[in-house]
């Protein structure tokens, strides 16, 4: 059996989602996905996948006592961050029978070998969708020039995550990213999505843009369905808008992303090498 632990955030899912499926075409039916912890825990809105996306059932669940027990008694542990970039725990076979992998393979070298299945997997359904968004999905779909920008503040800005993660989502950051956009894009008009937009009011040169201000709580995975619909995007230091740009499937659009990611990565260790990194530091 092979165990993959479920953690995080809708984007966060999907990262793990998607080493799923990449594993599971290696390994088949011994590979699952752990959800035990997930359940009860609820990060952000809790496990969404199947909210959001018609997908197969693929998980495992335990008593969290019980599975604790079997974890530090039978299971081998793979953690991502001792691999160090290696691919090998996860192409090759480990000649044990309980394996338990945890870690958020942010970046697409994980599924690359399986991205139409993931891009099927993560189709969204405009039929569960509000009726601003299926509107505004329409318009998003027939406009070019439609550029999708994500400013994460949140949890982001308060001093539990800065002081760990670092801030790199700045004033300064999306200053110059629309200054970017705008030569890349002249005829841009910018769709803003943010768990914070009176301070993007307040603080970016958007004063024509479109603000998307409907969508919280469990209906916030329509604002990735939304950005995956512009034609071109900037995006903040989180999965959330990763995903929303990685699944717009246009081989011409423009993506640009913080240069420093966290504290601990660049972007280039987590975004698509077509992706354009801005500075984002002081």
């Amino acid at each position: 059996m092979r165990l993959i632990k479920m953690a995080g955030g809708l984007g966060n899912q999907m990262f793990i989602y998607a080493m799923y499926l990449s594993m599971h075409k290696r390994f088949g039916e011994s590979v699952r996905i752990d959800i035990s912890d997930i359940l009860h825990l609820h990060p952000h809105n809790g496990y969404e996948l199947h909210d959001v996306f018609c997908l197969p059932p693929c998980e495992f669940r335990a008593n969290r006592l019980l599975k604790k027990v079997l974890e530090g008694t039978l299971f081998r542990i793979i953690l991502e961050r001792h691999q160090h970039g290696s691919m090998k725990a996860y192409r090759e076979p480990i000649y044990w029978p309980w394996i338990y992998y945890k870690g958020f393979y942010q970046n697409e070298r994980y599924f690359a070998d399986v991205e139409q299945e993931v891009r099927q997997a993560f189709t969204f359904s405009a039929k569960k969708a509000n009726h601003q968004s299926r509107l505004l999905m329409e318009r998003l779909q027939a406009d070019p020039y439609a550029v999708s920008i994500h400013v994460r503040r949140g949890d982001y800005v308060s001093p539990q995550y800065w002081q760990n993660m670092g801030q790199y989502t700045s004033k300064i950051y999306f200053l110059s990213a629309i200054e970017r956009m705008r030569a890349l894009v002249p005829q841009a008009h910018f769709y803003v999505f943010s768990d914070d937009l009176l301070w993007v009011r307040q603080n970016l040169p958007l004063s024509d843009a479109t603000f998307v201000d409907w969508n919280m709580g469990k209906d916030s995975w329509q604002d990735m369905m939304l950005m995956s619909a512009c034609h071109h995007h900037i995006i903040s230091n989180s999965t959330f808008s990763w995903w929303g740009a990685w699944l717009n499937p246009r081989t011409d659009k423009v993506v640009l992303a913080p240069q420093q990611w966290d504290s601990s990565h660049m972007a280039s260790e987590i975004v698509p090498p077509s992706w354009i990194t801005i500075n984002n530091l002081p």
